[in-house]
């Protein structure tokens, strides 16, 4: 395996690295980087660029890019669907994600229903969740764009997650979780099924009682047939399948795998590759094939991408279960049938970075 440091910094908490794999080969990485400890990623986005499979990054501001469109907040760059459609238009949905607000503003929040939190790092300010859906089109290349915006009722704050399926027959699937005034996950799907125009608010059923699915990876494993990995504070991801290109969805079942948060990726040759964050001793960055289209994990045959996981980060040192800040790996397959793997950790100096290991399968 090789290892190659995507983005590191001292001083700087730089996690959560999304891995696309653009059509005409380049790769691309958007990182939230702040000089705090940053699971908002309310600080600032970096964007690099690879023309030579991951060879080499170069940090970018192409405003061709998708990781580089504009988004009202860097969360928002972070956890959304975007592309370049058939016929040209740039496309972007997801949800808008938490924001910074300055602390006078928390009266006002409150009183909307929406979750607030502390800023890790800025005393004068708050962390707003919010509750909408947005997509955003643009016809022109990026130079003009159209936004539309909902509210989504009975939800105090969601997420979307940057592991979205397109499907072969063009519909999009975004996966969103959401917690309720009680403070239960539950997990949906933003779908569109022409290509962006309009958009449908699809709950992916109703969880068994005391389970709470949040972050979910989508794959269309056959033409219609999607499979559903979702993590659990339980740890073993919950699947679930949909037989109708992600209209309606089975009660989730456990899985063997034990780690958090997937990634679903079909390798060329029809095995399926879930790659995953690994928070036990020896922590790191595992990943699991199923050679059946996902309905049984070869756990017999394990693979360790890293094992050296276990500092806690410099801005988690004194936070419950610190040295477990690792993972959330995106994976892809080369031109000649290797693997490229994104993913965070938190090595021996206690610096939180970006990685990408290229390996073979």
């Amino acid at each position: 395996m090789n290892h190659t440091i995507l983005y590191k910094r001292d001083g700087f908490y730089a996690g959560f690295p999304v891995l696309t794999h653009l059509p005409d080969g380049r790769l691309t990485v958007g990182i939230p980087v702040a000089p705090f400890h940053d699971h908002y990623a309310v600080a600032d986005w970096v964007v690099l660029l690879s023309e030579d499979e991951g060879a080499t990054w170069a940090q970018t501001d192409d405003p061709t890019l998708p990781d580089n469109w504009p988004g009202t907040s860097p969360r928002e760059k972070y956890d959304r669907f975007a592309a370049v459609m058939p016929d040209g238009t740039y496309l972007c949905a997801g949800t808008v994600g938490w924001r910074a607000y300055p602390a006078e503003q928390q009266g006002d929040a409150e009183a909307q229903g929406l979750t607030v939190r502390p800023h890790p790092h800025d005393k004068d300010a708050i962390l707003v969740g919010s509750n909408q859906l947005f997509v955003q089109r643009s016809i022109d290349r990026g130079n003009t764009w159209e936004r539309q915006e909902w509210t989504a009722p009975g939800l105090d704050h969601m997420t979307a997650f940057p592991r979205s399926a397109w499907l072969a027959d063009g519909t999009i699937l975004i996966p969103v979780y959401g917690a309720d005034a009680d403070g239960q996950w539950r997990t949906y799907i933003w779908r569109s099924a022409d290509g962006g125009e309009t958009w449908r608010w699809l709950t992916m059923g109703a969880y068994a009682t005391g389970v709470n699915g949040n972050e979910t990876s989508l794959l269309e494993v056959s033409p219609g047939r999607v499979l559903a990995h979702t993590r659990t504070e339980g740890s073993y991801l919950l699947e679930a399948w949909s037989d109708d290109g992600g209209r309606t969805w089975s009660q989730p079942l456990r899985t063997p795998i034990w780690g958090y948060p997937p990634h679903l990726l079909k390798l060329r040759d029809g095995r399926i590759l879930c790659s995953f964050g690994y928070r036990r001793d020896p922590m790191g960055v595992r990943a699991v094939l199923s050679h059946d289209g996902g309905v049984t994990w070869d756990m017999d045959n394990v693979i360790v991408l890293r094992g050296d996981g276990g500092t806690p980060s410099e801005f988690r040192s004194n936070v419950h279960g610190g040295g477990a800040d690792v993972g959330y790996p995106i994976s892809t397959q080369l031109s000649d049938g290797g693997i490229l793997t994104a993913y965070y950790i938190t090595l021996a100096d206690g610096v939180t970075h970006s990685v990408a290991t290229r390996w073979e399968v």
